[in-house]
Formats: C-alpha cells, sequence, structure tokens
C-alpha cells in the first residue's frame, strides 16, 4: 500500500488535512446551537404590561400574541427544564403546547371581545403567586395589574396569567389566568 503523502508532497497533505477539517468543523458547528432566548421581550415587567395595554387599546390581536411565549421559545426554552417533560410523566410537548396556546388565545380573545379602552395607564404590578425558578428562567405567577383610567380612578385587574423571565428581559407567559 502506498502513501498519498509522498506523492502530494508536504502541501498536498496540508491542502487535505484543510479539506478534512472544514467537514469536521461544519458538524461540530451543528452540534451547538445558539442559547434559546426571548423575542419581543422587554426590560421590565412594567414594559410588558404596558404593551399588553397598548395592544388592547389598539385591539390588535397579533400585537398580543406576539407578547407571548411562542411554540418554539415553549419547545426549546420552557418545556427541557419542566417536571412535564420528564419522560416518566408520559406527556408530549405537542400536547402540553396545544393545550397551553388554546387556552391562552381563548382567553386573550374573550379579554379582547370584552376590552373597553378607558385610557388606562399603568400603576404598578405585583406578581401574587410568587416566582419559580426553572434555573435559565423564571416564571412570575399571578400577575395583578393596579391601573388609572382617564378619570384618574384605580383599579386592579389580571389581563394576563405570568410572566417568564430569561437573561433579564420578560415576556408573557401566557394570557391564561387561572
Amino acid at each position: 500500500m502506498t502513501s498519498v503523502a509522498p506523492a502530494l508532497g508536504r502541501a498536498g497533505l496540508v491542502l487535505s488535512l484543510f479539506l478534512i477539517a472544514i467537514p469536521l468543523g461544519a458538524v461540530g458547528a451543528c452540534r451547538t446551537s445558539p442559547s434559546p432566548s426571548l423575542a419581543n421581550a422587554f426590560e421590565s415587567p412594567e414594559a410588558v404590561a404596558t404593551a399588553v395595554l397598548k395592544g388592547l387599546a389598539e385591539g390588535n390581536l397579533e400585537v398580543l400574541r406576539n407578547l407571548a411565549v411562542s411554540e418554539a421559545e415553549f419547545r426549546d426554552l420552557v418545556w427541557p427544564k419542566l417536571p412535564a417533560s420528564r419522560p416518566e410523566r408520559n406527556l408530549p410537548l405537542d400536547y402540553v403546547w396545544m393545550d397551553l396556546a388554546a387556552k391562552s388565545d381563548a382567553q386573550l380573545r374573550a379579554r379582547l371581545a370584552g376590552w373597553q379602552d378607558r385610557g388606562f395607564i399603568l400603576v404598578s404590578l405585583e406578581f401574587k403567586g410568587g416566582t419559580d425558578d426553572y434555573g435559565t428562567f423564571r416564571v412570575h405567577r399571578e400577575t395583578v395589574l393596579l391601573l388609572k383610567d382617564r378619570g384618574a380612578r384605580e383599579q386592579t385587574g389580571r389581563l394576563f396569567g405570568s410572566m417568564i423571565e430569561h437573561k433579564g428581559r420578560f415576556k408573557v407567559f401566557s394570557y391564561v389566568v387561572d
């Protein structure tokens, strides 16, 4: 058996090694995917609540949907950390996502249909249900808003259920208010 290296010479050997390394590097790059993040996220819970109020005032269903966790975000960021994702639970991701998405969308549509814009502005918010830490993200539960209308009357309300926090950014987890 003859070696290819002497026939190609030193430059050929270097070129051969380079050509082999390119595909290996590409395979390695495919294995490391970027860390998931939240799209359309905000710097604070108050900024999220203000965006929801604006979406409701404008009656914009698509804007409001984009303020909540998407299917890709749920699949890539949330699901792997939830206790429900454990194999012994035997709960398929698709089932859990479709259930959450359907309930969230139904509550969002009902809220939007019954919304009477009175020029609400956010005074403050708090999380009555506490915060659950999942390692890479946190869920702030039972968001309660203190709002002021045009007549300076204050009222509390729950326009969405929980917020998710990831890498210091916030987003509506879902519109389900239980």
